[in-house]
């Protein structure tokens, strides 16, 4: 009798150390769930799929989904970017592209020197895993469409278009000038030669670090796919793998990538053309995030005819320069 009271002694003891470890892990939880939301702001970008050209239909706040880790946010406010608001750009062009025709990169100064007075500008290339500025944002647009030429053709000049990525997330040449939106174009072939260049892998950490730094950064990556020199380019496979990368990069930062298949495009006008309807279809969010730092967020729209590009991660709080604060959590009109 005595042996089996200290046995359900013991037991008891037991039950009564894993409740309150159990308890010890979720208080933390539970006291995250409490916490209020933090109003947050982000760009998401309307794409219409309606045929010949039609634009989107229109969107208003209670049509726009966001769930976080699997639960809805509320949304404070949805509207387009204001005018007065501005956009950088930046053009970085992969310096070990192939190719001697000049058709395309006459075609992008025809873009560049387009673009609206909302925009500005700079042209940088990809050099040795740096994103090197040719010209900034304060030289304006004729300065960045003759900083346009043909890449040098020097195979492995660009190191990996990802470390450029990177490096443009932490040094962004705004010159203490922030803008609303930070918009990234690349062209290059998004060949990774430092981990898999000929075969894709979802977990390529060089990939995955300049993504968090695009998202941490405000980055919107958008990529048009172009052939380098170099042995990696010469098959299918390369292709595929490199494109494979520029996809995940643009999704995840809510970007676009524009491929056309093994070879290069014979023409930039209608991926430059969508893309300048990009710029154009620009939206501010404002909703209540949980949590802190980089966190994961999904944004849908039940909509017919548009899909809604955004970062599958932003920072919580994040606010954007030139853009009016959202109403707090706790007196805006919450959509349901």
């Amino acid at each position: 009798m005595r042996g089996r009271m200290q046995s359900t002694g013991a037991m008891g003891a037991k039950v009564c150390i894993a409740v309150c470890a159990w308890g010890a892990l979720a208080m933390p939880a539970l006291a995250r769930d409490k916490k209020p939301p933090v109003p947050t702001q982000m760009i998401v970008t309307v794409v219409s799929h309606e045929r010949g050209g039609a634009p989107a239909p229109t969107i208003s706040s209670p049509d726009v989904r966001i769930e976080q880790n699997g639960k809805k946010d509320p949304v404070l406010d949805w509207k387009p970017l204001p005018q007065q608001a501005t956009t950088q750009l930046v053009v970085l062009i992969d310096d070990a592209l192939q190719g001697r025709s000049s058709a395309n990169f006459s075609e992008l100064q025809a873009f560049i020197l387009h673009l609206p007075s909302s925009v500005d500008v700079a042209l940088g290339y990809m050099q040795y895993g740096r994103a090197m500025i040719a010209s900034g944002f304060d030289s304006g647009k004729v300065a960045a469409a003759k900083s346009v030429r043909i890449p040098t053709g020097i195979a492995g000049v660009n190191a990996s278009p990802y470390f450029c990525i990177s490096d443009l997330a932490k040094h962004w040449p705004d010159g203490g000038h922030p803008a609303a939106v930070r918009q990234v174009l690349m062209i290059t072939d998004g060949i990774d030669r430092y981990f898999q260049a000929l075969q894709y892998d979802p977990q390529d950490p060089y990939v995955g670090f300049s993504i968090v730094d695009a998202q941490k950064s405000r980055l919107i990556v958008s990529a048009i796919y172009f052939r380098d020199i170099g042995f990696p380019d010469r098959g299918m496979r390369g292709s595929f793998v490199g494109n494979d990368y520029l996809i995940q990069v643009a999704q995840a930062t809510g970007g676009k990538d524009y491929y056309e298949g093994m070879g290069n495009p014979v023409t930039f006008v209608p991926m430059l053309r969508e893309y300048t309807q990009r710029l154009a279809s620009a939206y501010v969010l404002s909703f209540g995030a949980h949590g802190s730092g980089l966190q994961n967020l999904r944004i849908s729209t039940k909509v017919h005819g548009v899909r809604l590009d955004a970062p599958d991660h932003v920072v919580v709080g994040q606010q954007l320069p030139m853009v009016a604060e959202p109403p707090s959590v706790s007196v805006a009109k919450v959509s349901q």
